[in-house]
């Protein structure tokens, strides 16, 4: 019975507490003046917050470790493919420089053959000229190393024709080529 009674004057004491309000409520309450007040004297709530900054931080730092990584990745990934771009067009350009290296001796080679045919044509054709003018000849045969002579000149133009001709031939058959406006300028 004494406990009882005990109980009782502790009660009239101290008051009867009929539900316990969150701290943001007395907080608000109370104007906002406890919480700092707490916090100032709650060393564990200023640990936490650092500690959570501290958290904070890391993560950003991890989570920029990761987007450098994703950049440097990014900037390896560019270079590889520019580096192949320009592999591929230095080896698509000597293709080209040697398929025109070949086009142009060829070119140069049947220009050399029909000099050389014309030449030899000029050659035929002064032979056969200076044959008429040697002494012992009868008038005939002047006359005919003369035709000769004639018509070896005749043949000449034909011989510049053919030469167009496979000049217009080897032209079209020539891969294209693009000429800077600049050069054709000067």
């Amino acid at each position: 019975m004494a406990k009882s009674q005990n109980s009782q004057q502790v009660a009239k004491v101290v008051g009867k507490i009929d539900k316990v309000d969150p701290a943001r409520v007395f907080n608000d309450s109370t104007g906002g003046k406890w919480k700092p007040i707490i916090a100032a004297f709650n060393p564990f709530g200023t640990i936490a917050a650092l500690y959570a900054q501290t958290l904070v931080y890391k993560i950003e730092v991890k989570r920029l470790e990761i987007e450098k990584t994703r950049i440097e990745e990014q900037a390896r990934i560019a270079a590889d493919v520019i580096d192949k771009t320009f592999k591929l067009k230095v080896k698509e350009l000597t293709h080209r420089r040697i398929g025109l290296k070949r086009f142009y001796k060829s070119v140069n080679k049947e220009l050399q053959r029909l000099h050389i045919e014309r030449v030899k044509v000029l050659e035929m054709a002064e032979a056969a000229q200076q044959k008429s003018f040697e002494d012992g000849l009868s008038i005939e045969e002047r006359q005919l190393f003369k035709e000769m002579a004639t018509e070896m000149i005749r043949e000449l133009p034909r011989f510049g024709d053919k030469a167009n001709e496979s000049l217009q031939q080897l032209v079209q058959v020539l891969p294209p080529v693009e000429i800077p406006p600049k050069l054709l300028d000067n």
